[in-house]
C-alpha cells in the first residue's frame, strides 16, 4: 500500500532563503523536492509538494496542506548557512519534543545521505521550528549542507542524483516500505513472516534472514503486530 509524503521544498518566490553570489537556496530546494518526488513516485508512493515552481507559500499554508492530506511523513529541503564560510555538513531537525518515531525517521535519512558521502555529519537535532510543531504527522526538515560553503556546494552538484536517492530510501525505510533500485510500483513487494506460520520464533527469524539473503524485503509479524494493523 502507498504511503503519503509530503515534500516541503524550504522558501520560494520573493522568499529566496539563503545566497550565495548567483546561488539561492530556494533553487536549490526546489531542484531536490523534485528528484526526491520523481524517484518515490516511480516507487509507486503518492507525493504532495509545497510548490512544484519558484512561488512563496506561507509556514502556516505549508503545515495546513500537509494536514488536510492527512500525510504520512513530513519532509522539508532546506540548505544550510553561517557567516562563516568554513561551517559545512549535512544535519536533519526534528521538532522539540519529538519522540523516537520522528527521530528514527530523521536518522534513516541522514545516514543515507553519509553514505553517499558528505563533508560531515552533523546529526539529528532538535529545534523549535514552524512546519515541524505544527505538521500533524512525523515530520523532518533536511539541511542539505551549507551554501555558504563551496564544498559542500560542490557536493550537492557532483552528488545530486546519489543524494536524491538517499533521501528518497530514508523516506521508504522511515515509512516501512520497499525501496526497489531501478525499478517501479509494480515491481515493489515487502513479504510478511508470520511467527505464527512457524511455532517457534526463533525459526520464523531463521527463515527471515534466509528471505533477506536472497534481496527481498520482508519484516517479522508478531501476534501483537497483527493486532494493531487490524
Amino acid at each position: 500500500m502507498s504511503k503519503i509524503i509530503y515534500l516541503d521544498a524550504g522558501h520560494g518566490g520573493a522568499d529566496a532563503g539563503a545566497v550565495s553570489g548567483s546561488r539561492y537556496e530556494k533553487n536549490d530546494n526546489l531542484n531536490m523536492a523534485k528528484a526526491v518526488k520523481a524517484l518515490l513516485v516511480k516507487q509507486g508512493q503518492a507525493v504532495i509538494m509545497t510548490r512544484e515552481d519558484d512561488t512563496f507559500v506561507s509556514l502556516a499554508g505549508r503545515t495546513q496542506k500537509a494536514n488536510e492530506a492527512d500525510a504520512d511523513i513530513f519532509v522539508s529541503l532546506h540548505r544550510n548557512s553561517f557567516t562563516n564560510a568554513a561551517a559545512n555538513g549535512a544535519e536533519v531537525w526534528v521538532y522539540t519534543s519529538a519522540g523516537a518515531v520522528d527521530v528514527g525517521a530523521a536518522t534513516e535519512v541522514l545516514e543515507r545521505l553519509a553514505e553517499v558521502g558528505v563533508q560531515s555529519n552533523r546529526g539529528v537535532k532538535k529545534g523549535n521550528y514552524h512546519v515541524l510543531r505544527e505538521s500533524g504527522m512525523p515530520s523532518m526538515l533536511v539541511e542539505l549542507g551549507f551554501i555558504s560553503n563551496a564544498i559542500d556546494n560542490q557536493l550537492l552538484d557532483t552528488r545530486f542524483d546519489a543524494y536524491a536517492e538517499a533521501i528518497a530510501r530514508g523516506i521508504c525505510a522511515a515509512l516501512g516500505v520497499a525501496y526497489i533500485t531501478g525499478g517501479t510500483a509494480q515491481a515493489e513487494v515487502l513479504y510478511r513472516v508470520q511467527v505464527g506460520a512457524f511455532g517457534v520464533k526463533a525459526n520464523a527469524e531463521a527463515f527471515l534472514a534466509k528471505v533477506r539473503e536472497m534481496g527481498l524485503d520482508a519484516f517479522l509479524v508478531t501476534q501483537d503486530t497483527a493486532k494493531k494493523e487490524e
